[in-house]
């Protein structure tokens, strides 16, 4: 049952309050995941002096914390299974279509990473043209700070309403009220001022979007809200966490510690050379010693010389910038500690390591990467049962036994990798499966099922042709040249 225009804009006010009160938050961890970052000084004077040195500086490791667990995360194929034991459920080659036809197999990449960065992401889905004779659903990825996705009261599951708020570039802003019946499209002049204030403080209210119904509210045919929230690490109560939050303050407090090495080895990095018992110059007409600096400038071609017998030169020792070091090395393990990041990605080299120590150290990463497929994959099959609908398949745009297939979230050599397919080989593993865990696709797997047996038709072919002697029959044909049933081996079989 559908709502009033009033009740819709009513919906819409408070998503978008919502949505406001995330944009500070939002802004911020983007902001640090792309290296902008205010460096923090010990007092004013060191930042009037300094400030400007290394106002651009950034040694950035929450883009590394962010994109470990995101490139691992690769959905590859969708189950949507019976419920029959005897009949267990291959990868859908109409899901692997859609997803590939809405270009997914990147965008997928680009959804993990905003939602380990923005703490969430949302996926849309529609229909490319809704008045085609055979719709196809189209599948974007939406950013954190346009869209939002209410929830019915008492549940994390059920969404309730969803809103979807960017600027066009005709000078208005737009907003889409997504409900589970309908559709409502709002649209009102952008602020001239050039500054973006909250919702409430926004002078110019939404009104209907176009001048005919049509084009104001529209049918929705899925009954249910198209657009999926994808959250990071979730929680029951508290709102979910981008993958770096944690690691903010040591990022800051790493960026202060490599600006203070900086400024040492700017001020005494190098040896300072003193002098005692020398005369300076006088200025003939004043009767003032000269003290240039230019005097003390050593080069190739000048030294330092003194009339004075007592004179004596000498240099300062070097500042050690050792202690900065340890400190920037302890605070990047903390890092890494905290955000189960690998050390191998903090180290610009890796001398000595063995494989099995290697493993070890990416237990952490590859164990926070499979909880991440749990709560993804359910996710991504809500998107493809919303894809279906679409469609108006209701049978795989109702079935809960969805599953979505990804890749190994664990890297490892193709030696390894052979070496453990073979040995579920011995175990009685199907060959599908096995390849599944080789890390092929669903289309890579059955193309290399076509191949196979197309490998043991001509296999057959060529062990019936055999002459007596042993010697291999050629009949001068191609396999294309054969007839039918030679080709597909009915006539040998017979």
């Amino acid at each position: 049952m559908g709502v009033s225009a009033q009740e819709a804009l009513r919906i819409t006010d408070v998503l978008e309050k919502e949505l406001d009160r995330r944009q500070a938050s939002i802004t911020l961890w983007n902001d640090i995941y792309g290296g902008k970052q205010n460096l923090g000084y010990a007092s004013e004077r060191f930042r009037q002096a300094f400030g400007g040195l290394f106002e651009d500086f950034s040694d950035n490791w929450s883009e590394v914390v962010c994109d470990a667990p995101a490139e691992r995360l690769t959905p590859v194929g969708f189950r949507f299974g019976t419920g029959d034991e005897k009949d267990p459920p291959a990868a859908d080659k109409d899901a692997q279509r859609i997803w590939q036809s809405s270009s997914m197999d990147a965008w997928a990449r680009v959804a993990h990473t905003e939602a380990s960065v923005k703490a969430r992401a949302f996926v849309l889905v529609w229909a490319a043209d809704p008045d085609a004779e055979d719709v196809e659903p189209e599948i974007t990825v939406e950013d954190a700070t346009q869209c939002i996705v209410a929830y019915e009261p008492g549940s994390r599951r059920k969404r309730k309403a969803a809103l979807k708020r960017f600027d066009g570039e005709d000078g208005f802003e737009y907003a889409t009220l997504y409900l589970p019946d309908e559709l409502w499209k709002w649209r009102r002049p952008l602020s001239r001022s050039g500054l973006i204030l909250p919702s409430s403080l926004t002078l110019n209210r939404w009104l209907p979007r176009g001048d005919i119904p049509e084009q104001q509210r529209i049918d929705n045919p899925l009954k249910r809200v198209p657009m999926v929230e994808l959250r990071n690490r979730p929680r029951l109560v508290d709102d979910p966490a981008p993958e770096h939050r944690q690691v903010i303050p040591i990022q800051g407090a790493l960026n202060k510690l490599i600006a203070d090495m900086l400024t040492a080895s700017e001020a005494g990095a190098f040896p300072a050379r003193w002098g005692t018992g020398i005369d300076l110059p006088k200025d003939p007409i004043t009767g003032q010693e000269i003290d240039d600096p230019e005097l003390w400038r050593l080069a190739v071609n000048k030294m330092l010389r003194a009339s004075n017998p007592q004179a004596r030169f000498g240099n300062f020792e070097a500042a050690d910038l050792s202690n900065f070091v340890a400190g920037i090395t302890l605070l990047t393990e903390h890092i890494s500690a905290l955000s189960r990041t690998p050390p191998t990605y903090f180290m610009g080299k890796v001398q000595n390591v063995s494989a099995d120590a290697l493993t070890a150290a990416e237990a952490g990463l590859a164990s926070k990467c499979r909880d991440k497929t749990m709560f993804y994959g359910e996710d991504w099959e809500e998107v493809m049962r919303l894809a279906f609908l679409v469609k108006g398949d209701d049978k795989r745009g109702n079935n809960p036994l969805a599953e979505t297939i990804w890749r190994d979230v664990e890297y490892r050599t193709e030696a390894q990798h052979i070496d453990a397919v073979l040995k579920k080989k011995a175990l009685g593993v199907p060959w599908r499966q096995l390849m599944e865990d080789a890390g092929y696709t669903p289309t890579q797997i059955d193309r290399m099922e076509r191949m196979l047996e197309q490998d043991a038709d001509r296999a057959a072919r060529a062990l019936a042709f055999k002459t007596p002697d042993g010697d291999d029959f050629d009949d001068g044909l191609d396999d294309e040249q054969l007839p039918d049933g030679d080709r597909d081996g009915e006539e040998v079989a017979a």
